[in-house]
């Protein structure tokens, strides 16, 4: 600690231990797990160039190691989210208004665009697996807090979707 230029605050060595340990967050292997995993890098690709989705899709599967199911699942996906981009992005917005879409971190917009495609459009995987796995990959690609951001963004349109279902079934709100 004599060796330090400066005066460290509120630091103590018996019980603040600085380490260069690296903590690596396992990767779920399910081929739906691994199909957002390398859906989010396609994505990601497909917004940060004008690569043609046609090239970057075919590209990408081909050179996958993934079982069928798994391309099959990663090609529904990208399509999915590259169809419905425009509605996806005014959803997000709408529950991130303080952040524009086009200033939102490149990962942090297409780990909610996957999210926001499965949860709204698809409708196929559980609710709260598809929260999980979005904070997942954002606590594997994001930045320190993105978790904490697509979690917010994800739980706002969750209450907000399911205020609407308990108007239905209360029948509140005509579901037609």
């Amino acid at each position: 600690m004599d060796n330090y230029p400066f005066e460290l605050e509120n630091f103590d060595p018996e019980v603040d231990k600085i380490t260069s340990e690296v903590i690596e967050l396992e990767l779920d292997t399910t081929d739906r797990s691994v199909a957002r995993r390398a859906s989010l890098q396609i994505l990601y690709e497909l917004d940060t160039t004008k690569h043609p989705l046609g090239q970057v899709l075919e590209t990408h599967i081909h050179e996958r190691p993934e079982s069928s199911p798994v391309r099959r699942i990663i090609t529904t996906l990208v399509q999915g989210v590259m169809e419905h981009r425009e509605a996806i992005d005014k959803l997000i917005q709408q529950y991130a208004p303080e952040w524009p879409i086009d200033q939102v971190a490149t990962i942090d917009r297409n780990i909610l665009r996957i999210a926001v495609f499965e949860y709204i459009i698809q409708q196929r995987a559980p609710i709260p697996v598809i929260i999980n796995e979005a904070v997942h990959l954002a606590m594997v690609f994001g930045a320190e807090n993105t978790h904490s951001f697509v979690h917010g963004v994800l739980g706002a349109i969750t209450d907000d979707e399911m205020a609407d279902m308990k108007q239905v079934d209360d029948g509140e709100v005509d579901p037609s």
